[in-house]
């Protein structure tokens, strides 16, 4: 199991599929440094379906990429969340 602290540097992204003649859009878990402009309703949280804000290295020695929630609530019950209190649920806002 990973800790809290390496699961901030993953995310998903929602992906289009062609499924036998039909387009249809997925979600697929990918590391943050995969995430190539994507629409911000096109990214969410791995673990809470939250919204989140990806963050890229702009400096050689600055953080490296990864994302943080929007919301402090989701944050808060979130398993990769900065603030986590104990507690895992999903956000009260998903990202469908």
């Amino acid at each position: 199991m990973k800790k809290p602290t390496e699961r901030i540097y993953e995310c998903e992204v929602k992906k289009q599929f062609l499924v036998e003649t039909k387009r249809v859009w997925r979600w697929v878990q990918v590391p943050v440094s995969k995430v190539y402009d994507a629409a911000p309703e096109h990214v969410r949280c791995a673990y809470c379906h939250g919204a989140v804000k990806v963050y890229k290295r702009r400096v050689d020695d600055g953080p490296q990429d990864h994302v943080e929630h929007k919301s402090r609530s989701d944050s808060e019950g979130c398993q990769a969340g900065s603030y986590f209190q104990g507690t895992h649920r999903r956000s009260a806002t998903p990202i469908r």
